[in-house]
């Protein structure tokens, strides 16, 4: 078990790290290593915590905050070494699958894109994000951005 690759990481655009686990199993596992060192908040609803997909708390044996305070130290942890937990120092955990992949869209008015321009259509709903982030972010649009 020790022997074989179980979690990859890389991270998004910001600096947020994104852990790719081999299986549902190893997934569990890794939530219960991530929520040991860094629970939530004590007011805090598990699953607030955990966005998206929360039947990984069901996989892991996790219900309720009780069972993220009962949770023991992983099996590194050796001769009783005092651990310091990060409670409140992350803000949400998001557990995903991957999808479907890319599709085919033969219907265009169910595309994001105009076929013949190659540019975003003017619809949708993210219609109009880009201009209000701009407006409140500089006062202004910023140079060089079209609000969709």
């Amino acid at each position: 078990m020790y022997n074989m690759l179980h979690v990859a990481y890389t991270y998004d655009a910001g600096p947020n790290a994104v852990l790719i686990a081999r299986n549902r199993t190893a997934a569990s596992l890794l939530l219960k290593r991530l929520l040991f060192y860094f629970p939530p908040s004590p007011d805090t609803e598990l699953t607030s915590y955990l966005l998206g997909d929360k039947s990984i708390l069901e996989a892991a044996g996790l219900q309720t905050m009780k069972d993220v305070e009962n949770l023991q130290a992983p099996p590194e942890i050796k001769g009783g070494i005092s651990v310091d937990k990060n409670s409140g120092s992350v803000s949400y955990f998001i557990c995903t699958r991957p999808g479907r992949g890319p599709t085919l869209v033969v219907d265009e008015d169910q595309a994001l894109i105009d076929p013949r321009t190659g540019i975003p259509k003017k619809t949708g709903p993210y219609f109009g994000c880009f201009d209000e982030f701009a407006r409140q972010s500089h006062g202004s649009l910023v140079d060089g951005i079209d609000c969709l």
